[in-house]
């Protein structure tokens, strides 16, 4: 066969320092699957467990509790692989519960991801402020005084962790003065305390169906750290002066306190700008921003901008069970 020459670097595999095993989460195998798999030399203790990812191979493990591991969600770990053996080998170390339980399942999901679930420990709630921290003197030095200034968040129906608001005020001259408002959490996790290490091993905050399992302490994400309504909160904001096609006068980049006019869904905000008899001060910054949004996206659009679309899905769950009961 003829190939092209290629100046793309090569190598080779010479040696395996260290195997990248972890725990794998699945379910053994029916004994009767086994029994027909190995034959005569079949022995109960002798058990095939089936990761729940279907790129890992079958795992063989040996267990005197065979009767206790039917039908449920199991831990195993690998021990070894020798060249000559079909299956790699491993014990199981941890019970998740039963096959099909939405609990266990969603323990599963969080598991094979290597989401981190462990309750904060002390060293990292002794990094947060008390439950009823409020703004003072030493929390405004040096940060801009927005919290006149009419803004609101916008966010999908039951959001809990408002990370950022918007503001639209009409200036003198025409213009708009934009402004995007951001929650300072870093004005509460300082670098190289406890709670900064928790956050960056976590990474984010990960949503399942019916739970979440928080980055950060749920003081910080739903409460301190969210900017509700009604309430003063520390921001990190963003504002810029805009001529009315939307073209960039001026920006600047400040630390600031807000008091939000309201926590909007997107539902609640889009009837605000769609009632003609609306005419309230943050009902006409919600209908200048979505024209200057407008504007904004169609010049992207011209300069080739891409555009990828997905559809954000909620899910509907029943008061009692918290089972899904309609997307």
């Amino acid at each position: 066969s003829f190939s092209m020459p290629t100046d793309r670097p090569k190598g080779r595999v010479v040696g395996i320092l260290k195997r990248n095993w972890r725990e794998y989460c699945g379910t053994l195998r029916p004994v009767h699957e086994d029994r027909k798999d190995v034959g005569a030399g079949f022995d109960k203790a002798d058990r095939i467990f089936i990761p729940a990812d279907p790129r890992l191979p079958n795992i063989m493990i040996q267990t005197r509790h065979s009767a206790n591991l039917e039908n449920k969600r199991i831990v195993v770990v690998l021990d070894s692989w020798d060249r000559h053996n079909h299956y790699p080998r491993g014990h199981w170390t941890q019970i998740l519960g039963d096959v099909g339980d939405r609990s266990v399942e969603s323990k599963v999901i969080l598991h094979e991801h290597g989401v981190i679930t462990r309750e904060f420990g002390d060293a990292i709630l002794r990094c947060l402020p008390p439950a009823d921290w409020t703004p003072g003197p030493e929390d405004l030095a040096g940060r801009e005084d927005f919290r006149d200034v009419c803004l609101c968040s916008v966010d999908p129906p039951g959001c809990k962790d408002i990370d950022d608001a918007v503001s639209c005020e009409r200036l003198p001259n025409g213009n708009f003065r934009v402004g995007v408002h951001i929650a300072d959490v870093t004005h509460f996790v300082h670098p190289g305390t406890a709670i900064d290490k928790e956050a960056a091993e976590r990474c984010t905050t990960v949503y399942l169906v019916e739970r979440r399992t928080d980055m950060l302490p749920g003081l910080l994400t739903t409460d301190i750290c969210s900017l509700r309504g009604g309430v003063e909160r520390l921001t990190f904001s963003v504002i810029w002066e805009m001529n009315p096609n939307a073209e960039i006068v001026d920006t600047s980049f400040c630390k600031a306190i807000i008091k939000s006019q309201a926590a909007l869904s997107y539902a609640e905000a889009q009837a605000r700008i769609d009632d003609t008899s609306d005419r309230s001060k943050l009902t006409v910054a919600l209908r200048n921003l979505m024209k200057l949004a407008k504007l904004i996206r169609a010049e992207r659009m011209r300069n080739g901008a891409l555009e990828l679309a997905s559809q954000e899905v909620k899910f509907e769950l029943d008061s009692e069970t918290q089972d899904p009961t309609d997307v």
